[in-house]
Parts: structure tokens; sequence; C-alpha cells
């Protein structure tokens, strides 16, 4: 479950290790290709294919090309399977949203659904990301280096971000 590029690895690596691997998740979908923006850490990727979009569709190619099933739909949830004939449940139910897929069963389930970030919802913040707002002080920061930048947020995260920021910002606020 989950189609970005922790779900599509994981579908790559099971699909060749012999397995029948199904990847279940929205086809626009997944945080890395809904950013829009270049990727310039992530390694062997640059030039036209090296952006959120560009690295998910080479992904998402290889793994079809190694034996993985893609299906574009939202998982509403998974559950252990309780078929009348056995006793305990050995399958796992995926329940999809499409009324016409109800569900999948599976003898295991990865679950690579990400982490998203909480943005503030101020003014111009949308407008911004990818040109000076970031959500991810390790995959941007680099590219401020030298400039003042600003941490926003509270907690373990922000301090983090600040003390990242230290090695390549010329101010941290």
């Amino acid at each position: 479950v989950g189609g970005g590029p922790a779900g599509l690895s994981a579908a790559i690596y099971a699909a060749r290790a012999g397995l029948e691997p199904v990847v279940v998740a929205p086809q626009g979908g997944g945080q890395l290709l809904g950013k829009g923006v270049d990727v310039e850490n992530y390694p062997g990727v640059a030039g036209p294919a090296a952006t959120g979009r560009g690295i998910v569709e080479l992904m998402r190619r290889q793994a079809v090309e190694v034996g993985a099933r893609l299906v574009d739909e939202q998982v509403l949830k998974v559950a252990r399977f309780h078929s009348p004939a056995e006793k305990e449940a050995s399958l796992i139910e995926v329940v999809l949203k499409d009324p016409e897929r109800t569900r999948l069963l599976a003898q295991s389930v990865i679950v690579a659904t990400g982490a998203e970030s909480r943005w503030l919802g101020v003014a111009g913040e949308w407008e911004l990301r990818g040109g000076g707002v970031s959500s991810c002080a390790t995959c941007d920061g680099f590219l401020h280096r030298g400039r003042a930048v600003v941490v926003v947020g509270g907690g373990d995260a922000a301090m983090e971000d600040a003390l990242v920021l230290t090695r390549t910002s010329g101010k941290v606020t």
C-alpha cells in the first residue's frame, strides 16, 4: 500500500524474488509525485527525469517490467480476513474504494504510505513551495547555502532541521 519510492522499491524487490506484488495507490498520489519540483538529491537521477513525477514514473515502469501489478486505487481499510472455513485468519484483506474491485486478499502487506508535512496555511506558502519554502531541511537546505533561513515549528523536528541547516546556512533563526 503506497505508490511512492518505498512502496515501488518493495514491489520491485518482491517481484525479483519471485513473489507476485500488487502496488495499491492512487495514480496521482504519493508525496514525491505531488511535489512537482526538481529533485537534486536522489542518486542516479538527473536531467528531465529529475522531478518527483519523473522519478515515480521511472519506478512504476520498472516495477511493471519486473512483474509487479499496479492498482490505481485508494485503500479504505487493511484488516485480518476471517474465512468461515478457517479457525484463524491467515490472510489480510485490503478494502478498496472502488466498488467494482471491492477488495484484495494477501498473505502479507507492506504499508509504505510515507509521511505528511504540516504546513502553516499562510498566504504565499503554496506558491513559494520549491522556490524558497520547504518542508525538508535535509532535502533542500543545500539549495539555500550561505543564506539566512528561518525554521518554523516546534519540537524535535524543528530542532533537528535547525541543526541540519547550521552546517550550510549563513544564519538560522
